[in-house]
């Protein structure tokens, strides 16, 4: 019986938690969703909400800011002379600039559905064993201990829309902007089984409570991270042209809806290219995204892709795109667990927010439909498992002009 009236009683306050929480963000909602079981979560489920809040956020692609077409002012014609011989990629950077006064305007749309963390659905994330949580009185005493097998089932979608503009103010320098509009969904499912209970001594005793089952959801529209990408062309003669890039992303968008990092990002680029034959190219990228507001938690960026024309109006592209983050996440995400050898601290829901290196498959196709217009479409793919990630394809579909 004392045992029977601790648990009912910790259910009860924890029910009446759940109507004073107002989550008025994504982060919040997740955040707060053991809430929604009678669990009272606290900071390492806040830090959960906010690892995956960054890792989402830094998974969605940025489509290049180089043109299908470059061009030259020819003095002894009079005219703009067309100089890529390509039509380029879609998410490498080659190094042919614009070409001066050039105008080019590009609108693409995506989806991203993140559905897998380290290889495993994030539909059952739930750690091998049961989870502690504390149980107090109204006025904080403590009153003992509960063990619970929790698992949460995460769906998180996101739409984004992007316009990005690119002008060459010189022959040899280009400036871009980049406006993402990005809608995230975001639905969480917990359930909880308690499997023991203990008083205040700690000494637990098998508990047979039925389980309990909730669920939260939330939409967020807003303007992503800005970015502003400068290039310089190096060189545009001999087998390899280069140029060098300066990327600064700019944290617009709202960090606590998935749509933005919350950090100032200054990211130096190196590009180059060599033309292998008639109408094959082959494109090499390396920089690194420096964080103002963590340095340790930097990465690198990298990239290696071929674009064969199959004609002059129609061109097929494949990249390899890489990133590897130089420490772990700076977060620690554990709790206490009840472990066949006793209380002990364990990654929450089994998540290992570790040092992690991404590695993706980029395959699309580029078409010329009139003119200085080219339709465009991709696809991604994951080639290894490390982080949160899309286990099918991420479609990019897009249009761009220059004028």
């Amino acid at each position: 019986m004392r045992i029977a009236s601790r648990s009912v009683w910790a259910a009860v306050l924890a029910v009446a938690a759940v109507s004073t929480v107002h989550a008025r963000s994504l982060r919040e909602q997740l955040g707060a969703s053991s809430l929604t079981v009678g669990l009272a979560g606290g900071s390492a489920f806040d830090a959960l909400a906010a690892n995956i809040a960054d890792s989402a956020a830094r998974s969605l692609p940025v489509v290049s800011a180089s043109a299908g077409f470059t061009y030259r002012y020819d003095r002894d014609l009079e005219t703009f002379v067309r100089t890529s011989d390509t039509l380029g990629p879609i998410f490498l950077e080659r190094p042919e600039t614009l070409g001066q006064g050039k105008l080019n305007v590009n609108v693409s749309f995506q989806y991203v559905q993140l559905d897998a963390f380290d290889g495993d659905s994030i539909k059952k994330l739930e750690a091998p064993d049961p989870i502690v949580f504390r149980t107090t009185d109204p006025a904080g005493n403590l009153i003992g201990f509960t063990a619970n097998r929790l698992r949460y089932g995460l769906k998180l979608q996101s739409y984004i829309s992007a316009l990005s503009v690119t002008y060459g103010v010189l022959d040899d320098v280009d400036v871009n902007v980049l406006v993402p509009v990005i809608q995230t969904n975001l639905d969480v499912g917990v359930h909880s089984r308690q499997v023991a209970i203990a008083g205040s001594d700690g000494d637990f005793e098998r508990s047979m409570l039925a389980p309990l089952s909730g669920s939260t959801h939330g939409t967020a529209v807003g303007v992503g991270d800005i970015q502003l990408r400068l290039k310089y062309r190096l060189s545009n003669t001999g087998p390899i042209r280069s140029a060098a890039g300066l990327q600064l992303r700019l944290p617009a968008g709202d960090e606590n809806d998935f749509h933005g990092t919350g950090s100032f990002e200054a990211s130096p680029f190196l590009y180059a290219s060599t033309l292998l034959r008639s109408r094959v190219e082959a494109f090499a990228n390396a920089g690194v995204d420096l964080r103002a507001d963590s340095v340790q938690r930097s990465q690198a960026r990298y990239g290696l892709g071929v674009d064969v024309d199959v004609t002059r109006r129609l061109g097929v592209v494949l990249a390899f795109l890489g990133r590897s983050e130089f420490e772990r996440c700076a977060d620690e995400v554990t709790f206490l667990h009840l472990t066949p050898s006793g209380p002990a601290l364990r990654p929450l829901l089994g998540i290992d927010f570790g040092r992690k290196d991404f590695a993706d498959l980029s395959f699309g196709t580029r078409a010329v439909i009139w003119r200085d217009v080219i339709l465009f479409a991709d696809g991604i793919f994951a080639l290894n498992d490390d982080g949160l990630r899309n286990r099918t394809v991420i479609p990019t579909v897009g249009v761009e002009g220059t004028f």
